[in-house]
C-alpha cells in the first residue's frame, strides 16, 4: 500500500528530501557558526515569515492542489488562486512595513532592538516570494507534474549552495536571511519561467472581468478556513514570541528549535504524502465515497507514514543532534513523537474535511486548538520542553474536535 503511495510520486518525494536536506544543512551552519543567541533570532524571524506562510499553506493550498487534481478542471479557476495569493503578499507586505516604520508602536510590542531596514525588507520580500512559491507547488502536484518541482528544487540549491560556501565562516543574522532569499527567488523563479514558456497562450485567453470574479469567489469560499488558519499561525507565532521575551529567550528558542527540525522533516513528508491522498480523496468524494470510506483511505495511509517516519527518526535521533554542535543538549524525542502521531491524524481528518467543503468546521477546530494551546503556553514556565509539549496539545485537541464534528456528520448523514 505504502509502496504504491511513495512510487507514484517518487521525484516529489525526492525533491522534498533535498530542499528539507538543504534547509537542514542550513540551520546546522547557523547553529554551528554562530551563538544561541543569534541562532534563537534567526529562529525567531523565520517563525515570522511562517507565521504567514502557515497561514496559507494550510488554509489554501490544499484547496489549489484540490482545484488542479479535478478531471474538468478550470484554468481561471486555479489562476484566481495565484491572483489571491499575489494581492495577499501584497498586503502583509505593506502592512510589515508599515508597522516597523511606527517606532514607537514597535518599541510598545517588543524591546527587540535588531530589527533593521534590512532585516524587515528581508523578511517582507520572503514573505511574498514564500506564498507564491507554494502555491505554484500546489498547482503542480495538482496536476502531478513533479519534473518541474525536481529541477527547480536542484537549480536553486546548487545557486544558494555557491553563496553559502564562501560565506559560512562570517554568518550573521542578515546573511542566514539571504540565504533563504536566494533560494525562494531561484525555486519560483523557475517555476514562473515554465509556466510562461508553456502556458502562454492560456494566460493571453483569459478573461480578466472572469478572473476577478472567480478570485472574489475563491476568497468568499475560503475566508473562514483562512481566518482559522491565521488564529494557529499567531498562536505557533506567539508561544515562540512569549519565550523569546523571557529569561534567556532566544536560547529556548535556539534548543527548541534543534530538536523540532525533526518534526518539520516528518511534517514536510506527511505533507506531500496527504496531497497525493488528497489528490484521490478528490476523485473518491466525486464518484459517491461516503465519509466513513473517505476517512478510512487518509487515516489508514497517513497514520502508517506517520509511524515509518518516527521509526526512522528514532535511530537517527541521537545523531541528528550532534550535528548542531555539543552545546545543544535538550532531548525532545518523546514530545517530537507525540507532535507527529497528532499531527497525522489531525491532517488526515482536515483533508477529508477540505474535499467535503466544511469550511467552517475546520475554522471552528482551529479556534478551539489555539485557544486551548494558547492557555496552555501562558500557564507554564517558557522552556524548549514546554515549547514542545504546547504543540503535543494543539494538534491533540484538533484530533478530539474533529472527532466529535465527524460523529455529529454521522448522525446527521444518519
Amino acid at each position: 500500500m505504502l509502496k504504491k503511495l511513495f512510487s507514484s510520486a517518487f521525484l516529489l518525494m525526492l525533491s522534498t528530501l533535498i530542499a528539507k536536506g538543504f534547509i537542514l544543512i542550513l540551520n546546522i551552519l547557523i547553529a554551528r557558526y554562530t551563538s544561541k543567541d543569534i541562532y534563537g533570532t534567526f529562529v525567531f524571524l523565520r517563525s515570522t515569515i511562517n507565521l504567514f506562510e502557515t497561514t496559507f499553506s494550510s488554509a489554501v493550498n490544499p484547496f489549489a492542489v484540490k482545484e488542479s487534481s479535478k478531471e474538468s478542471f478550470s484554468r481561471v479557476s486555479v489562476l484566481a488562486y495565484g491572483v489571491f495569493y499575489a494581492f495577499t503578499a501584497l498586503i502583509i507586505s505593506t502592512l510589515c512595513l508599515l508597522l516597523w516604520s511606527s517606532s514607537s508602536f514597535l518599541g510598545s510590542l517588543s524591546s527587540f532592538d535588531f530589527l533593521t531596514l534590512q532585516i524587515v525588507l528581508t523578511v517582507v520580500i520572503l514573505i511574498s516570494l514564500t506564498l507564491l512559491n507554494g502555491y505554484a507547488t500546489s498547482v503542480y502536484i495538482g496536476k502531478g507534474i513533479y519534473k518541474v518541482i525536481f529541477f527547480s528544487t536542484v537549480i536553486s540549491i546548487v545557486l544558494s549552495a555557491a553563496f553559502i560556501f564562501n560565506t559560512y565562516e562570517d554568518i550573521t543574522v542578515e546573511i542566514a536571511l539571504f540565504y533563504m532569499l536566494i533560494y525562494q527567488l531561484t525555486d519560483l523563479a523557475i517555476k514562473a519561467c515554465n509556466v510562461l514558456i508553456n502556458h502562454m497562450h492560456v494566460l493571453k485567453n483569459i478573461k480578466y472581468d472572469m478572473l476577478f470574479q472567480k478570485t472574489k469567489g475563491v476568497f468568499n469560499t475560503i475566508k473562514p478556513v483562512i481566518l482559522g488558519s491565521a488564529i494557529n499561525a499567531f498562536v505557533f507565532w506567539f508561544v515562540r514570541y512569549i519565550t523569546a521575551n523571557s529569561e534567556n529567550g532566544f536560547v529556548a528558542l535556539a534548543e527548541f528549535d534543534v530538536s523540532f527540525q525533526m518534526f518539520m522533516i516528518c511534517s514536510i513528508l506527511l505533507n506531500i504524502i496527504c496531497n497525493i491522498v488528497l489528490r484521490n480523496l478528490t476523485k473518491l468524494h466525486e464518484s459517491g465515497s461516503n465519509v466513513k470510506q473517505l476517512l478510512v483511505y487518509a487515516l489508514r495511509y497517513m497514520f502508517l507514514s506517520c509511524l515509518l517516519f518516527i521509526a526512522i527518526g528514532y535511530f537517527l535521533y541521537d545523531y541528528f543532534l550532534l550535528l548542531y554542535g555539543e552545546q545543544y543538549t535538550a532531548n525532545l524525542f518523546l514530545e517530537v513523537t507525540l507532535i507527529c502521531l497528532f499531527y497525522s491524524i489531525a491532517l488526515a481528518f482536515n483533508r477529508v474535511m477540505v474535499v467535503m467543503n466544511k469550511t467552517y468546521q475546520l475554522f471552528y477546530v482551529a479556534l478551539t486548538s489555539a485557544v486551548v494551546m494558547g492557555i496552555y503556553i501562558l500557564a507554564v514556565t517558557a522552556s524548549a520542553e514546554s515549547l514542545a509539549i504546547s504543540f503535543s496539545v494543539y494538534y491533540l485537541t484538533s484530533c478530539v474536535v474533529y472527532l466529535y464534528i465527524f460523529s455529529q456528520i454521522g448522525l446527521s448523514n444518519d
